[in-house]
């Protein structure tokens, strides 16, 4: 599927959500429904088997996640089911999540570095990366020992690599 179709089916479900409150729960929602149907591989299967009807895959969910779930999102699983387009959810949370973000002014922040950060470096890095960015930051930390030291950041599609082995590779290039 094209990102444009997930853009339009994750816009669809953020209007919903703006207007009753719920975009947070929702969020919440969906990255616990994609992370049942990819850490499960028989649920992937069942949903992405063309010979069940799309009533079971549709009962399937809502046994599986009617009681954990708003009636916005099981509703929304039923729409993708009706227009086969169950197998798109990872990508559609994925948009749906962007929106979110943007409608709070936050980013998410993946941090790597060659050994742990504490608490006060990784909040002074959400910082300062937060202003560069003009957003707060959520930051998920990464211990890669492969770039020897500094530091890499990347924030969406912008990527801020300040490390020690980048750097090697810039002074051996030249």
């Amino acid at each position: 599927m094209s990102s444009g179709v997930a853009k339009r089916y994750a816009r669809a479900l953020f209007e919903v959500a703006k207007e009753r409150g719920l975009i947070e729960q929702i969020e919440s929602e969906l990255k616990d429904i994609v992370a049942a149907v990819e850490s499960n591989q028989e649920l992937g299967k069942i949903l992405s088997h063309n010979q069940i009807s799309r009533e079971s895959k549709e009962q399937l969910l809502k046994d599986l996640f009617g009681a954990h779930v708003a009636a916005e999102t099981l509703n929304f699983l039923s729409v993708l089911i009706d227009n086969g387009r169950e197998l798109e959810l990872g990508e559609i949370a994925t948009a749906y999540v962007a929106m979110a973000n943007e409608a709070r002014g936050v980013a998410d922040a993946v941090v790597t570095t060659a050994k742990p950060l504490g608490e006060e470096e990784v909040n002074e890095l959400a910082v300062q990366f937060g202003k560069k960015v003009n957003k707060t930051l959520r930051v998920q930390t990464v211990v890669d020992p492969a770039i020897l030291g500094g530091v890499v950041v990347r924030i969406g599609d912008r990527l801020y690599d300040g490390s020690i082995k980048r750097k090697l590779e810039q002074f051996a290039h030249q």
